[in-house]
């Protein structure tokens, strides 16, 4: 399918664009609070010291999935594609090892890590029956034009979200959790929804809706999402910061080829967007974080057959 071709996978992609000043001034002033993972997008650069094991190695891409242990004061046990800053040293490095490492969280040029150095232990990985690559390559079995299941999400103000009462509505989601620290992955989302929010009132548009669906719903309870919102500075009525059960969080996002294990450690997740129209039927899909504020407004407003598309 011609718009299905456009996906790329999430985790590939750590070309971190700019945020805005007056954004990022508010993350800081923040940094105290709860759900404030996306803070870290507010400085240029920061350096961490990890340790984790090589899972799988991925040489086109010069990266590699690692189980991280802890970082303490900045990310959870979690396994997560990450490149490898130097191509030399990315050469020496061999899945099923253990290393400690830096990490490298840089706001204009992404997340990369560097300084590997064997501990001399090696991996007690479980088994499973597919590699972490092929798991984040899960492709959407929705095909466009296919009806969104019957669903139920609460919002931060305790409203209750539904198919039904979104007909008539063109609505986008998109999931994250607020406890995700790299602005590669859930803060990009946020600030791309945020940005298409801009684009869509900017050219009074009418009739949609932005849904963030969290896929760590354990942890992000209402008071969670209410403060995050206020973090981004988001007073719209038309964009909805939600929860639900796992069950129906992978009702949607399993046919939308959304892949996520934060109901246990260590954290996994890949990013999907999707765009539905008025009567719940799929218009796009949009996998990673390689798209662009301009092409989620401009698939809202198709979606809504509006003639006149947002301009830059």
């Amino acid at each position: 399918m011609k718009a299905l071709s456009r996906l790329t996978i999430c985790i590939f992609v750590f070309c971190l664009c700019g945020c805005r000043k007056s954004l990022d001034e508010k993350l800081t002033q923040q940094s105290d609070k709860p759900g404030t993972a996306a803070t870290e997008s507010a400085q240029t650069s920061k350096s961490y010291s990890a340790k984790g094991v090589i899972v799988e190695l991925v040489p086109d891409k010069c990266g590699a999935f690692i189980h991280h242990e802890e970082i303490p004061g900045f990310m959870e046990e979690m396994t997560m594609f990450l490149k490898v800053a130097n191509q030399e040293e990315y050469q020496t490095l061999n899945a099923g090892q253990q290393y400690t490492f830096t990490l490298i969280v840089d706001r204009e040029h992404g997340t990369r890590t560097q300084n590997f150095a064997p501990t001399g232990n090696a991996a007690d990985l479980p088994q499973t029956s597919n590699s972490p690559s092929e798991r984040w390559l899960t492709a959407p079995t929705f095909e466009l034009g296919d009806k969104v299941p019957d669903f139920e999400f609460i919002a931060s103000s305790g409203e209750p979200i539904t198919a039904e009462g979104l007909k008539g509505q063109t609505w986008a989601i998109t999931f994250v959790f607020t406890r995700c620290p790299l602005p590669d992955y859930c803060p990009r989302m946020t600030l791309r929804f945020k940005e298409a929010m801009d684009l869509l009132e900017e050219r009074k548009a009418t009739d949609w809706k932005l849904i963030s669906l969290t896929i760590d719903p354990d942890y992000d309870q209402l008071d969670i999402l209410k403060n995050y919102r206020s973090i981004w500075e988001i007073d719209s009525k038309n964009w909805f910061f939600c929860r639900t059960d796992t069950k129906s969080l992978k009702r949607i996002g399993d046919p939308l080829g959304l892949s996520f294990q934060t109901d246990k450690f260590p954290i996994e997740h890949n990013l999907r967007t999707a765009v539905f129209d008025a009567e719940g039927r799929l218009a796009e899909v949009f996998s990673g974080n390689n798209w662009t504020a301009l092409e989620l407004a401009n698939s809202i407003l198709r979606a809504t057959k509006l003639t006149n598309s947002v301009s830059q």
